[in-house]
């Protein structure tokens, strides 16, 4: 399941009555009004999306659910001093926010947003393997722009299923486009790579929207059947 939210609005530095006594206390050290703006949209569009899609947080209030960090920099989700079972990602970019949540504990996803824009080619050197390279550049110059960031969106999602965020070289999740043209909607992207656990699989979507892409991947076990709803809720 997940969310976009359209924009943070008034949600400013001031305005702390949703947040737990702990997001309070990190929101406190975060030293630039842009960070802070970001990581408050961030929290907002996830607790907006927890709440309609866990049975257990009807009618509670936002400052009961705290979104606090794993020591591995994951989200974990508290409520009333208890972990949320489940597995949340969240990314924010350009004042917008998405944010993903699975029941199951044996699943977990990785979101990411991203801003379509030219990228160096120092970056692609850098963070992208040659088969992933030859596909970006093999596209016409007004569409590489937009096969980078799909890319990098990618492996960034896959990286967060992992649980393993950018803690490892990039290049170890490759990711293949299933689609040559852009059209709307959902579309599939696989991954190749060895960093899933011995029976899981990766499994990923990704979507353009205006001047943005928005990336979702699935970290689950290959026993399960690979078939998913994406549920959306727009807030």
């Amino acid at each position: 399941m997940g969310e976009v939210s359209p924009d943070w609005g008034d949600l400013t530095v001031s305005d702390w009555m949703w947040l737990s006594p702990t997001e309070k206390e990190m929101l406190i050290g975060m030293r630039f009004p842009k960070r802070r703006r970001e990581w408050l949209s961030g929290r907002w569009t996830a607790k907006q999306l927890l709440l309609r899609c866990s049975p257990r947080l009807a009618g509670k209030p936002l400052t009961e659910i705290s979104i606090e960090n794993h020591i591995n920099g994951n989200p974990v989700v508290f409520v009333e001093g208890q972990i949320l079972p489940g597995c949340l990602s969240l990314s924010h970019r350009e004042n917008q926010a998405a944010a993903a949540y699975l029941t199951n504990e044996d699943v977990f996803v990785g979101i990411d947003l991203e801003w379509i824009e030219e990228r160096h080619p120092a970056f692609l050197q850098d963070y992208f393997t040659e088969e992933e390279i030859e596909w970006v550049t093999a596209a016409p110059n007004r569409e590489q722009p937009l096969r980078t960031t799909l890319i990098w969106s990618a492996k960034e999602s896959a990286l967060k299923s992992l649980r393993v965020g950018l803690a490892v070289d990039t290049r170890t999740v490759e990711v293949h486009p299933l689609e040559d043209e852009f059209p709307q909607g959902w579309r599939k992207v696989n991954f190749h790579s060895n960093l899933p656990e011995e029976g899981y699989q990766l499994h990923g979507w990704w979507q353009k929207r205006e001047n943005f892409i928005i990336t979702i991947v699935v970290n689950m076990p290959a026993s399960h059947k690979p078939v998913f709803d994406i549920k959306e809720i727009h807030w």
